[in-house]
C-alpha cells in the first residue's frame, strides 16, 4: 500500500492528489525525512483511507472532501485539526498504519453535535466569509472547499461536517440549500446587473464583488464623471437641455434628432482614447464614430467625434450613456500619468400630451425627520369623547400598557446594523441571539414580545413622516361646537395617518415652540369627517383661540393592538396552547361519526371534493388539538367552504358556540353578510366603537352592535353575548371578550378568515384566553384557519421584525415547518389541511402562470365560460382569444414635493387611454359598455395611485363625464387582496433612469415580492392588461415567465421587446469596465449631485401602508 506524508502529500510515485497542509503548518518537517517513493513509510496507509476509520468529525470531514474528478479545484490547505495529525505521523513523517493510538484520541471529539452547535457553527462561518470577502458566494463546492480547506483550521475547535452544518443552518431556517446552491439568509445581499446581452450577468461569483463596487461608483458619483480631466472635456452641439448632470433630447415620434459629442483635448499635453464604451438599452440611440480606431491618440486640440441619433415611434424615456475611457499624459509613475474617465449621460424623451400634464409640479426635497416631538412639562388635556352609551360588558382581566424597554429604545440603531452576533457587544449578541434563534414553544413568549416592541419603535419613526409644521385650526364650522376645534389632515381618509374617534395628538403654538417649556395639548379626536378631524382641547386653549391660530402636530397611533398582543402572549403561558401551536399529532377524538351526512346550505359545494371534504374534517373535529388549515389559492372560495362549515357545526353541533374572525372589518363584515343569510337570529357582529357607521354594510346593521336609537355603539354583558351560537369580530375585537373573562371553555370552536393577512400574535387575541387544550380524552375546541401563505402576508414596518419571522402568520409557518402540513408523495393529509384547487374567478389564460408558479399547477379553472370569456374578442387584444395585455412602456420615475413616492406620467397616460377604451359609452345605448365598478386599476405607490385618479376625475374630460366613474378603484396591491374585477389593470411604474440599474432592489422592491406578484395578477376575472417597462421586469424572475408568456402567445405590445444581444458583447463590457479606478479627489460640483440612495424603507417609497386601524 503507497505510503502517504502526514503533511497529505503523496510520494511522488502516487498518480493521486492528497491535500496538503496550509503555509503556516509545519509542512517542511511534516515532508522531511525520506521525501522521496517511502522513505520510513512502509508501514502507513492512506490518509483517506485511515481517517475516514475515524469515528466522529475526522471521519466526516474527510467524506465531506471534494474528489478528484468532482472538479477538484487544485492543492488546498488540509481542513482539520493540525496538533492531531502532528501528533500521531510515524516515522518519517507518515501516519502510522496501527490506528489505536490516534483513533482513541480521535473518538474523544464529538462524534455527534447538536443543531444548536450545527447552527452556530454556521453563523459563524457566515461572518468568516464576510470577514474574506466571499459574503457573495452561492456555489456549494465552492463554500465546501473554503470551509473545508480554509474554515476549519482556524475554527480553533473540532467543527462539524459541511453537509452537517448546513442541515443544522437549514433546520434553523437561516440558510437556502439546493443540491448546487446555498444562501446565507443572514449574506441575502446579491444584486444584479442589466447589460445588453443575450443572458442576464448574475454578479456573483463570475464577476468579482470589487468589478461591481466600481460600477456602482459611476452610478452614483456621476458627477466626478462629468468634468474634464487633463484639459480633456466634451462639447455637445444639437438640440438638448443639460438638467440634473443629464443632456435631454426631445422627440417628436418618428422624428430623428441628431447630437454630436466632441470629445475635445484642450489640454498642453497629449492623451490617447482606449476605449469608447456607448451604454444603451433601447433601440432609440444609435452611435457613429466614422470608423475611427482605438486607440486613438489626441495632441492638444484634437477632436473626437460621436454622433448620436435618436428616433422613436413610442413615448417614453428613453436613457443611454457615453464613457470615454483616456490615457493621461506623462510616463508611467509620473504625476498626471495613469488612466481616466469621462462620462456623458443622455436621455430622449417623447411625452403624450397627458404625460405632459401629469410632470412634478414641485422639486422633488426629501423629507427629514427632525427627531421626536417636542415633550415638555406641561400637558394640559381635552375632553375625551364619551364612553359608548350601553357599554355592558364587563372589563374583568386588566391590560397592561406594555410599553417597550427604554434600554432596547437606546441600543435599536446599533441592532439596525448588520453586525455579526460573534463580534457584537455582549448586550446587542444578547438581543440577536434571540431574534436568530429559530422559533420553539420555550423561547415563544419572549421572542415575540421582542419583535413586537421593536415594529412598535419603528411605528414611532414612521408616525413622524406626518407632523405638521405652521397648520392653522378653525373653529367647528359644520357643527358649531365650541368645544371643538378642526385640523385638515391630507390622507386621513386612507389611513395615511391612521386617526380614530377616540385617538389623541399633541399641538403646539407655533409662537412658542423656542420657548423653554412651552404648553403641549392634548387634543382628543372627536370626529373624523374626509381630510377634517373635530378634535378636543382644553379650556385653556379654547379662551384664548382665534380662528387662523397656527400649530406644530405631532402624530401618535393606536397602541391597542400591540397592547392586546402583548397580553396574548402572556395568556398563551397560562393555558398552555402549544399542542395547538406546535402541534405533533391528533388526538383522534371525534365529535360526530365519520358517516356523517352533509345536507349543505350552498348546494353548488356539492361537486366539489375538496370543500366537502374540508367541511367533513371539521366537524368531526378529529383534528384537535391541532389547528385545521383550509389552504385556499386565489379565486378557489376559501371564504365559502369555511361559511359553510360554521353553518354545518350550527346545525350539527347543538352545543358548539362559535367565534368567527378576520384580521380587517371588510373581511368580518363578509362573514357576517353571508352567514346571517341561514343564521339571522344565530349570530351577532360586534363592531368596535371607532368605526365609522357610515361604512358599515347596511344589511348586517341588524345583527351588529348599533342602537340606531341611541346613535351609538352598544356592548352587551357577557351573558347576553353568550347566548348567541356565532360572534363575529375583528381579532383585535375579539380581545373584549378576554377582558371580560369569557369562560374558557365557551367556545368550541375559532374560525379565522384571511388567516394569512395577520401577525402570529395578532392570530393569538382570539385564542389564548378563549379556548385551552385539554386532557387526551378532551382535546378542547377546534381552531380553523383559512387563508393562502402564497398571498400577502402582514404588513410590516420594522427590517428587523420582517427578517426575523414577525411577517409570518400562524398559517404560513404551521404550513412551511410543521410535519402534519407538509405535502407528502400523496399530497396534503385531509385530515389536517385541504387545499382547494378549483378556481371560479379567472380565464384559464390568466390563471396559468401563477399556477406553474406557486400552485405546482394543481388550480382548475372552473369560472363561468360566459364570464371569464367576455373579453376574449375585445377589440383592443393584440391577438384575439388570448385576454392579457403586457404593454411596454418606457417611462421615466418622478417625484415631487417632500413625497417619496414614485409615479410615472407615461404609465398613467396609458392606462388611462385603456380605460377610455373599456368604458367608452356606446352609440346604441348611451351607456357605457362596462361599468367603472366592474375595474379595477393596481399600482404600488401611492403617488401613482394618485395621478391615476387625478387623470380619470380630472384630466380627461371622457371619463371625468361619466356619472359612476367615482366606483372605479384605484389601490394598492393590499387594497385589492381578496378581491376580484372582471378587468384589471397594472401600473408597475419603475423604469430605469439610467444606462444600467446596479442595484436592482432600488427598482424591484414591489416586483420582487413574489407573493405581491400572484396578488396582483390573479384579481382579473376577464382581462388583465399590464403597463411596465419590460426591460426592468425582465430582471425578475417571475415577471420574466410572465413577460415571455405574453410574447409568445401575442399578448405584448408597445415598446419593442427586449433584443437578446450576445453574450459575449456584455462580458466584454464588463471586462473593460472593470478596469477603472475611479478617484476620490477632484473637482465637486453642486450642478451635478450624486444621485442620491433611498434612505426610505422600502414600504414607504412604495405602497406606503396604511396606519392599522381594525380594531
Amino acid at each position: 500500500m503507497m505510503p502517504v506524508r502526514a503533511g497529505g502529500a503523496p510520494c511522488p510515485a502516487s498518480p493521486t492528489y492528497t491535500p496538503y497542509l496550509r503555509d503556516n503548518s509545519p509542512r517542511r518537517k511534516a515532508r522531511g525525512g525520506g521525501g522521496g517513493g517511502g522513505g520510513g513509510g512502509g508501514g502507513g496507509v492512506p490518509l483517506a483511507s485511515a481517517l475516514l476509520s475515524v469515528p466522529g468529525c475526522l471521519g466526516e470531514v474527510l467524506q465531506d472532501l471534494p474528489r478528484p474528478g468532482r472538479g477538484h479545484p487544485g492543492p488546498r490547505p488540509l481542513p482539520f485539526a493540525l496538533p492531531l495529525l502532528q501528533k500521531y505521523r510515524g516515522p518519517g513523517g507518515f501516519i502510522s498504519a496501527d490506528p489505536p493510538a490516534w483513533a482513541a484520541a480521535a473518538a474523544a471529539m464529538p462524534s455527534k453535535f447538536s443543531c444548536r452547535q450545527l447552527r452556530e457553527t454556521g453563523q459563524r462561518f457566515e461572518s468568516f466569509l464576510v470577514e474574506r470577502g466571499l459574503d457573495m458566494e452561492t456555489d456549494r463546492e465552492r463554500l465546501r472547499t473554503v470551509y473545508n480547506w480554509d474554515f476549519k483550521i482556524s475554527f480553533g475547535t473540532p467543527a462539524p461536517g459541511f453537509s452537517s452544518m448546513l442541515y443544522g443552518m437549514k433546520i434553523a431556517n437561516l440558510a437556502y440549500v439546493t443540491k448546487t446552491r446555498v444562501r446565507f439568509f443572514r449574506l441575502d445581499r446579491w444584486a444584479n446587473v442589466w447589460f445588453p446581452e443575450k443572458r442576464r450577468v448574475r454578479l456573483g461569483s463570475d464577476v468579482s464583488k470589487h468589478r461591481k463596487s466600481l460600477l456602482a461608483k459611476i452610478f452614483y458619483d456621476r458627477a466626478e464623471y462629468l468634468h474634464g480631466k487633463h484639459g480633456v472635456d466634451v462639447e455637445v452641439q444639437g438640440p438638448h437641455e443639460a438638467r440634473d448632470g443629464q443632456l435631454l433630447i426631445r422627440l417628436d415620434l418618428n422624428r430623428k434628432e441628431v447630437l454630436t459629442l466632441r470629445l475635445r483635448n484642450g489640454g498642453t499635453q497629449p492623451v490617447t482614447l482606449t476605449h469608447l464604451f456607448p451604454l444603451c438599452r433601447t433601440p432609440q440611440f444609435s452611435f457613429y464614430d466614422g470608423d475611427q480606431e482605438l486607440p486613438c491618440p489626441l495632441g492638444p486640440g484634437d477632436c473626437y467625434e460621436l454622433h448620436v441619433h435618436c428616433k422613436t415611434s413610442f413615448v417614453g424615456y428613453f436613457p443611454a450613456t457615453v464613457l470615454w475611457e483616456l490615457l493621461g499624459p506623462g510616463e508611467p509613475g509620473s504625476e498626471g500619468a495613469g488612466t481616466f474617465y469621462i462620462a456623458r449621460f443622455l436621455a430622449a424623451v417623447a411625452h403624450s400630451p397627458l404625460a405632459a400634464q401629469l410632470k412634478p409640479t414641485t422639486p422633488f426635497k426629501r423629507t427629514r425627520i427632525t427627531g421626536n416631538p417636542v415633550v415638555t412639562s406641561r400637558i394640559e388635556e381635552g375632553e375625551r369623547p364619551d364612553r359608548a352609551k350601553g357599554y355592558d360588558l364587563e372589563l374583568s382581566m386588566a391590560l397592561g400598557t406594555y410599553y417597550p424597554p427604554p434600554r432596547l429604545r437606546q441600543l435599536l440603531p446599533i441592532l439596525l446594523q448588520d453586525t455579526s452576533i460573534f463580534t457584537a457587544p455582549k448586550e446587542i449578541a444578547e438581543i440577536k441571539a434571540q431574534l436568530e434563534t429559530a422559533l420553539q414553544w420555550r423561547s415563544y413568549e419572549v421572542k415575540f414580545r421582542l419583535l413586537l416592541h421593536l415594529e412598535e419603535l419603528q411605528m414611532e419613526h414612521d408616525i413622524r413622516h406626518y407632523d405638521l409644521e405652521s397648520v392653522p385650526m378653525t373653529w367647528d364650522p359644520v357643527d358649531q361646537n365650541p368645544r371643538l376645534l378642526t385640523l385638515e389632515v391630507p390622507g386621513v381618509t386612507e389611513s395615511r395617518p391612521s386617526v380614530l374617534r377616540g385617538d389623541h395628538l399633541f399641538a403646539l403654538l407655533s409662537s412658542e415652540t423656542h420657548q423653554e417649556d412651552p404648553v403641549t395639548y392634548k387634543g382628543f379626536v372627536h370626529k373624523v369627517e374626509l381630510d377634517r378631524v373635530k378634535l378636543s382641547f382644553s379650556t385653556s386653549l379654547l379662551s384664548r383661540f382665534v380662528d387662523g391660530l397656527t400649530f406644530k402636530v405631532n402624530f401618535t397611533f393606536n397602541r391597542q393592538p400591540l397592547r392586546v398582543q402583548h397580553r396574548a402572549l402572556e395568556l398563551t403561558g397560562r393555558w398552555p396552547l402549544w399542542p395547538m401551536l406546535f402541534p405533533v399529532a391528533s388526538r383522534g377524538v371525534p365529535l360526530l361519526p365519520s358517516d356523517v351526512k352533509l345536507k349543505l346550505y350552498d348546494r353548488s359545494l356539492e361537486s366539489n371534493p375538496e370543500q366537502l371534504q374540508a367541511m367533513k374534517y371539521i366537524i368531526m373535529g378529529t383534528t384537535r388539538p391541532a389547528p385545521y388549515i383550509i389552504f385556499g389559492p386565489p379565486g378557489t372560495g376559501k371564504t365559502v367552504t369555511l361559511v359553510e362549515a360554521i353553518k354545518q357545526v350550527v346545525k350539527h353541533l347543538p352545543k358548539a358556540h362559535i367565534l368567527a374572525c378576520a384580521p380587517s372589518n371588510s373581511g368580518a363584515d363578509l362573514l357576517c353578510q353571508r352567514l346571517r343569510v341561514h343564521l339571522p337570529s344565530s349570530i351577532y357582529r360586534l363592531l368596535a366603537p371607532s368605526r365609522d357607521i357610515r361604512m358599515v354594510p347596511e344589511d348586517i346593521k341588524p345583527c351588529c352592535n348599533w342602537d340606531a336609537k341611541k346613535g351609538d355603539y352598544v356592548f352587551p354583558a357577557k351573558k347576553k353575548l353568550q347566548e348567541y351560537r356565532v360572534l363575529i369580530t375583528t381579532l383585535i375585537t375579539a380581545s373584549r371578550l378576554v377582558s371580560a373573562q369569557f369562560p374558557i371553555d365557551h367556545f368550541t370552536h375559532i374560525f379565522i378568515d384571511e388567516a394569512g393577512h395577520s401577525m402570529e400574535p395578532e392570530s393569538l387575541v382570539a385564542i389564548a384566553g378563549l379556548m385551552e387544550v385539554k386532557e387526551t380524552d378532551n382535546p378542547g375546541g377546534q381552531l380553523v384557519l383559512a387563508g393562502d401563505p402564497r398571498q400577502l402576508g402582514p404588513v410590516l414596518r420594522s427590517p428587523l421584525t420582517q427578517k426575523h419571522g414577525l411577517g409570518y402568520s400562524l398559517l404560513e409557518r404551521l404550513l412551511t415547518y410543521n410535519a402534519l402540513y407538509k405535502k407528502g408523495s400523496n399530497g396534503y393529509n385531509p385530515q389536517f389541511i385541504t387545499k382547494l384547487l378549483r378556481n371560479y374567478r379567472s380565464h384559464p389564460t390568466i390563471l396559468d402562470i401563477p399556477n406553474q408558479l406557486y400552485y405546482e399547477g394543481e388550480l382548475q379553472a372552473c369560472a363561468d365560460v360566459v364570464d371569464r370569456e367576455r373579453f376574449c374578442h375585445w377589440e383592443g387584444l393584440p391577438r384575439q382569444g388570448f385576454p392579457i395585455i403586457f404593454h411596454g412602456v418606457m417611462g421615466k420615475d418622478e417625484r415631487e414635493g417632500n413625497s417619496p413616492s414614485f409615479f410615472n406620467p407615461e404609465e398613467a397616460a396609458t392606462v388611462t387611454s385603456y380605460l377610455k377604451l373599456l368604458l367608452a359609452p356606446s352609440s346604441k345605448k348611451g351607456k357605457a359598455r362596462l361599468s367603472p365598478r366592474s375595474v379595477g386599476v393596481i399600482s404600488p405607490y401611492r403617488k401613482q395611485v394618485e395621478k391615476i385618479r387625478h387623470c380619470i376625475t380630472k384630466l380627461d374630460k371622457e371619463l371625468r363625464g361619466l356619472d359612476d366613474i367615482k366606483d372605479l378603484k384605484v389601490g394598492s396591491v393590499e387594497e385589492f387582496q381578496g378581491q376580484e374585477r372582471s378587468v384589471i389593470l397594472i401600473s408597475t411604474v419603475r423604469s430605469s433612469q439610467s444606462f444600467v440599474q446596479l442595484d436592482l432592489d432600488f427598482n424591484l422592491g414591489f416586483l420582487k415580492n413574489p407573493k405581491r406578484f400572484n396578488v396582483a395578477v390573479t384579481r382579473a376575472k376577464a382581462l388583465l392588461i399590464v403597463v411596465g417597462n419590460p426591460l426592468l421586469l425582465g430582471h425578475d424572475p417571475d415577471w420574466k415567465v410572465f413577460l415571455e408568456f405574453c410574447k409568445e402567445n401575442g399578448g405584448y405590445t408597445g415598446c419593442p421587446f427586449p433584443a437578446k444581444l450576445d453574450l459575449q458583447q456584455g462580458q466584454n463590457l464588463l471586462q473593460g469596465l472593470s478596469k477603472l479606478r475611479p478617484s476620490t479627489s477632484g473637482p465637486q460640483s453642486h450642478d451635478y449631485p450624486p444621485q442620491e440612495r433611498e434612505e426610505e424603507d422600502g414600504l414607504s417609497l412604495q405602497v406606503e401602508p396604511e396606519w392599522r386601524n381594525e380594531l
